[in-house]
């Protein structure tokens, strides 16, 4: 994860959830594994696939597995995405590939691949919900 950031120029700063304008994506080569399978199987269920980056060494990451992840409003939204979580130790090109910065990040990819929707950091389940419920198809 530390070459990735390194790579990527990073200087910490706080970011807050955006909608993402798939034309403004600037991803470079193919999508790495896990996402591109998750992405072909959305595309065979006609959803969106929403995937958490996260780290076993992140305490922010265990926490929004413990309260937002398992809250049942979030829950019941998350059934209209294909749900992947993604280990950022484990696979270092998708992490460089979706220029994640920092964990938890929650990425949304339309059928195309293409990202709309990111979060950076914590998120309360009721502004999960609400951001995941404007995307959903």
């Amino acid at each position: 994860m530390k070459i990735a950031i390194s790579a990527l120029e990073y200087e910490p700063k706080i970011v807050r959830s955006r909608l993402v304008a798939s034309a403004n994506n600037s991803y470079k080569g193919a999508i790495p594994e896990p996402v591109a399978s998750a992405i072909v199987h959305a595309g065979g269920e006609g959803k969106f696939v929403f995937v958490d980056f996260y780290a076993e060494w992140c305490g922010a990451c265990k926490i929004l597995d413990r309260t937002t992840l398992k809250d049942p409003t979030v829950v019941q939204t998350l059934r209209q995405f294909v749900f992947l979580k993604v280990d950022a130790d484990q696979y270092p090109d998708a992490i460089t590939h979706f220029n994640i910065v920092g964990m938890p990040t929650l990425i949304v990819l339309n059928l195309r691949g293409e990202e709309v929707y990111r979060q950076v950091g914590p998120i309360k389940a009721d502004k999960l919900t609400s951001d995941l419920s404007a995307l959903a198809l």
